[in-house]
């Protein structure tokens, strides 16, 4: 008996050699679902993983719900009907996601998520997750604006936020890293959050009402454009408004977040106080990475969370490659 035992363990143990030998990453399907086929952010990093997939032998098909979670669901069953063998997903909704969630789980089909994080008690809906926390992006961005007004030599000030689609996951993640940043100066007050789901001509015009709206209080000193495309357009609205940009009393401080390709100059120029560090083509490559290891057999962490830091004048030299893509 104990022979026999030993030939099947041996026999299994060779079976596991074997399945591990032959793992890779080569013809593996990939579904990247995510929000938006048109935002600087989102469009950079699912660039990046259909072109970084190919090195690996695997083939990304993107799928963009336009931040309709109703639309990502039906996109994901989708996927799961066309047998992808992973997805990759940039979630709409921390809610909206998990009904699809459990069914890919149902289906065998391992998950990736990408850049927007579920709570905890979801975690065996996925294999692991691939970002920055936005929670701490949003604490870099309040901790700019309290160090831009100290700088101005202020000791508080009317601040707004020009946000993500504030439904739920990310954005309301950044507000309230935001607030937790400022809470320590009661004398910085957020006046303002408006949703103006990502979008930068939306942002343009929200930035242009908010200044007609506090014009008589005397103004506002910061904004906070969640991304960099919405921190651009709040410059782009200030400028038409003869609204100078800086720190200081009677100017107005701008913060955001991401780093796109307007943000490296605009910080230069003094226009835009600062960004973080949330890089689209870093994120790409390192989901791409994170998959292929997957694919090879390699055990996975839970969390791959890349570093955030401010980006400001002080720094902005180091970040100009990673900021242009």
């Amino acid at each position: 008996m104990i022979r026999n035992l030993a030939i099947t363990t041996a026999a299994a143990l060779a079976l596991l050699g074997a399945h591990e030998a032959g793992a890779s990453p080569k013809g593996k399907r990939v579904a990247m679902l995510t929000t938006s086929s048109t935002h600087p952010f989102t469009a950079a990093m699912s660039r990046t993983m259909v072109e970084k997939a190919k090195a690996h032998g695997m083939d990304v098909t993107i799928f963009a719900s336009q931040f309709n979670p109703a639309t990502q669901a039906q996109q994901v069953d989708d996927a799961i009907a066309r047998k992808f063998d992973l997805l990759a997903i940039l979630a709409v909704s921390e809610k909206g996601i998990i009904p699809p969630l459990n069914r890919a789980k149902q289906a065998g089909i391992p998950v990736v998520l990408v850049t927007a994080m579920l709570p905890d008690e979801h975690k065996d809906l996925y294999v692991s997750f691939v970002g920055e926390d936005p929670y701490k992006l949003g604490m870099i961005a309040g901790q700019a604006v309290m160090k831009a007004l100290k700088e101005g030599g202020q000791d508080g000030g009317r601040v707004a936020m020009i946000t993500g689609s504030l439904q739920e996951g990310v954005a309301p993640l950044r507000v309230n890293g935001f607030r937790e940043a400022i809470k320590s100066n009661p004398k910085i007050q957020v006046v303002a959050v408006e949703d103006a789901k990502w979008d930068t001509a939306t942002s343009e015009r929200i930035a242009g009402q908010l200044f007609a709206r506090f014009a008589s209080q005397g103004g506002l000193d910061a904004m906070y454009g969640m991304a960099d495309n919405q921190a651009a357009a709040i410059i782009q609205a200030a400028e038409a408004a003869n609204i100078p940009l800086g720190p200081g009393k009677g100017r107005l401080t701008v913060v955001g977040s991401n780093c796109v390709g307007t943000t490296v100059g605009l910080i230069k120029a003094g226009k835009q106080y600062s960004s973080a560090s949330q890089i689209p083509t870093r994120v790409g490559e390192k989901a791409i990475e994170v998959i292929a290891d997957h694919f090879n057999g390699k055990p996975l962490e839970k969390k791959y969370e890349l570093p955030a830091e401010m980006i400001s004048r002080e720094n902005i030299d180091q970040w100009v490659a990673p900021c242009t893509f």
